[in-house]
C-alpha cells in the first residue's frame, strides 16, 4: 500500500512538472510572438515649427519589424485646415507615412461631414482616396458616390453613381 501511495506521489510530481514546465514554455513562446504596442499613441507632423497634423490612437500594435502600426480608435487633426477625422481602426506605415482608415470613418470639414468605410492617405502625393461608398452631408445638401479622390488643393471628386440632394 505504501508502495502504491509513494508511486502515486511520484507520478503526480512528474505530471505536475511537465504541466507547469510546459505552461511556462507556452507563455515564453507567446511573449516572443507578441508584437510591441503603445497605449495612447500620438504622432505629430510639424511644418515650419508648428503642428501640421496630429494622429492619436487609443492603442497601436506594431509588427515585429516595427514598420507598421495597427491602430484602434483613431483621430486625425489637420490643424491649419481645421479638419478632424475619426475612425474605429487605422494602419500607419512608418517609412512612407501612409495611413489607411477603416470602419465608421467620420471627417468634419467646416460645415460638412464625410462618412466612409475606408480611406487611404498618401502624404507624399497629398492624395486621399477611397474605392468604397462615400457620403458628404452639409447644412443644405447630401452628396453620395462610389470612389473618392481628394487633393491637397482641396479638389474632391466622387467617381461613380453620384447622387446629390439639396434641401
Amino acid at each position: 500500500m505504501r508502495f502504491v501511495y509513494a508511486l502515486s506521489l511520484v507520478l503526480l510530481a512528474v505530471v505536475s512538472y511537465f504541466v507547469f514546465h510546459g505552461e511556462q514554455e507556452y507563455k515564453k513562446d507567446l511573449l516572443l510572438k507578441t508584437n510591441s504596442y503603445i497605449e495612447g499613441l500620438k504622432i505629430i507632423q510639424k511644418k515650419n515649427g508648428s503642428d501640421a497634423w496630429v494622429i492619436t490612437a487609443r492603442r497601436a500594435d506594431f509588427t515585429k519589424d516595427e514598420k507598421v502600426a495597427q491602430m484602434d480608435t483613431v483621430t486625425i487633426q489637420a490643424i491649419p485646415e481645421g479638419i478632424v477625422a475619426n475612425a474605429d481602426t487605422g494602419t500607419y506605415t512608418m517609412a512612407t507615412k501612409e495611413l489607411r482608415l477603416d470602419n465608421n470613418i467620420k471627417i468634419r470639414i467646416k460645415d460638412s461631414i464625410v462618412f466612409a468605410k475606408s480611406l487611404m492617405w498618401n502624404p507624399s502625393s497629398g492624395m486621399l482616396t477611397s474605392n468604397d461608398r462615400v457620403r458628404v452631408d452639409g447644412t443644405k445638401f447630401r452628396i453620395e458616390g462610389e470612389g473618392l479622390t481628394a487633393t491637397q488643393d482641396q479638389k474632391v471628386k466622387l467617381m461613380n453613381k453620384v447622387t446629390a440632394t439639396f434641401f
